[in-house]
């Protein structure tokens, strides 16, 4: 069958969801599948494999919300097992028309400097070599798209940003007040891009973008300037802020997972059965490259805390679910430790550090560590299992070596006896329950356990 590729709708990114998904029931869709990796992408960078993303808004971080604090606290990070830290946009933020008291990090007023809200360049650069150091990588929000309305290039170079026909700047997403979107069709934009993303890594040594909203940027940019950023550091990482094989094929490692995680939602809900989305995944694997990592996630600064939006058990089977498939999965900061207020992107609200959910704490960082550990729990290769399926039990292969059981009902559910026989050991209980294979008959609600087999 022949897929038609869509841009998402820019006002809601997972419409490319909604359009492929129309079709996912008519597949029949073979749950032994090999990913046919019928779209290229980019070699992934070596450090990158196994590791767990973790994303940082520095405002938010600590109380005194600078780069300093987060230095302090690189040597816990590194102990719970995060070796890749996402840092929310560092640079200056835009004065005029400015959304709440402090401003969106995503309005950038100056690409070349750091918000002094934060500290200074030196401790930026500090952090980053500290980072290095621990052998940790350190990516940057890279927003390409636009920028802030007072943006300090303007008056120079007035005609970088889109304007209407009054000659007013202007913007596509009419609710985005705080920016103008950036002229892409003048060559003059695009060459002033392609020096603000060397800079970041001549002057800075970053290792990768997440690049904001990448699709609403022209695809045959990303074609030009990536080589060129490979060029300065050829194991440089690239994560997109869009989903669509597309941005694969232009050289992004990863992308956005809106899409599986609205199916997941919706099974919990007893809208859509676990079947679809077994077969939603098996589908999204097919249409990306074979080694493609999409950006597993359960919640970010766009999304609700996970701790809010899946309750009591539910929120284990989420997180079991995010490790256990291809890709990177994201822990945004504050989510470890089961928090539930989501800081404002406006103002500065710290996390509340000091009332950790130490089981939350503990599970995630059991999770990191097998997700390191089990090379298996990184495979592309599924193998689901249509009986417990029937059941609502999310049961699957990954390559010959584990096999992950998860309860997504409300209700004890019995195990087939074919899906137990052959267990080994249970590495990761999200009940924290001692099983031995001769009494292992049975799930609890929304528990969720991965094993060696």
């Amino acid at each position: 069958m022949s897929i038609k590729e869509n841009n998402p709708q820019v006002t809601d990114y997972p419409t490319i969801f909604r359009e492929m998904t129309t079709f996912v029931p008519q597949l029949g869709v073979d749950r032994t599948f090999k990913n046919s990796g019928a779209v290229s992408g980019p070699e992934n960078p070596k450090w990158i494999l196994g590791q767990t993303l973790y994303e940082i808004y520095v405002r938010a971080f600590s109380d005194g919300g600078t780069f300093n604090q987060v230095t302090k606290r690189l040597s816990n990070l590194k102990e719970l097992g995060f070796n890749v830290l996402w840092f929310m946009p560092v640079y200056p933020i835009g004065k005029q028309n400015r959304k709440g008291s402090m401003g969106s990090p995503y309005a950038v007023r100056d690409y070349f400097t750091v918000n002094p809200e934060y500290g200074s360049e030196e401790d930026f650069k500090h952090l980053i070599r500290q980072a290095h150091s621990l052998g940790m990588h350190v990516i940057i929000d890279m927003v390409p798209n636009h920028v802030a309305a007072d943006f300090k290039e303007l008056k120079e170079n007035p005609d970088l940003v889109v304007r209407d026909a009054r000659g007013e700047p202007t913007r596509r997403i009419k609710d985005w007040t705080d920016i103008t979107d950036l002229d892409y069709s003048n060559p003059k934009t695009r060459e002033f891009m392609r020096r603000v993303m060397r800079f970041w890594i001549e002057a800075f040594d970053v290792d990768g973008y997440r690049v904001d909203v990448a699709g609403m940027v022209p695809l045959d940019f990303w074609r030009q300037v990536i080589p060129e950023l490979r060029s300065l550091k050829n194991d440089f990482y690239l994560l997109a802020e869009w989903e669509s094989p597309s941005l694969h094929e232009a050289g992004f490692n990863s992308t956005y997972d809106w899409s599986t995680l609205t199916i997941f939602r919706k099974v919990l809900q007893g809208k859509v059965k676990a079947s679809f989305l077994a077969d939603w995944i098996l589908t999204k694997s097919a249409i990306y490259p074979q080694n493609s990592l999409p950006l597993r996630f359960i919640e970010n600064h766009d999304y609700p805390r996970s701790a809010q939006t899946f309750p009591g058990e539910q929120l284990y089977a989420a997180l079991t679910l995010m490790f256990t498939l291809h890709g990177i999965p994201l822990i945004y900061n504050g989510q470890e430790i089961g928090a539930e207020h989501q800081p404002s992107l406006f103002e500065r609200e710290p996390i509340d550090w000091q009332h950790a959910d130490t089981r939350v704490l503990n599970r995630i960082k059991q999770l990191i560590s097998l997700r390191a550990k089990e090379t298996a729990m990184q495979s592309a290769n599924y193998l689901f299992y249509d009986d417990a399926l029937n059941q609502g039990i999310l049961a699957f292969n990954k390559d010959t070596k584990l096999r992950v059981l998860i309860n997504l009902t409300d209700l004890k559910q019995p195990l087939p006896p074919d899906l137990i026989s052959d267990i080994e050991t249970i590495v990761f209980d999200s009940r924290s329950k001692a099983h031995l294979n001769g009494n292992l008959t049975t799930l609890e609600p929304y528990q969720a356990l991965i094993c060696t087999l």
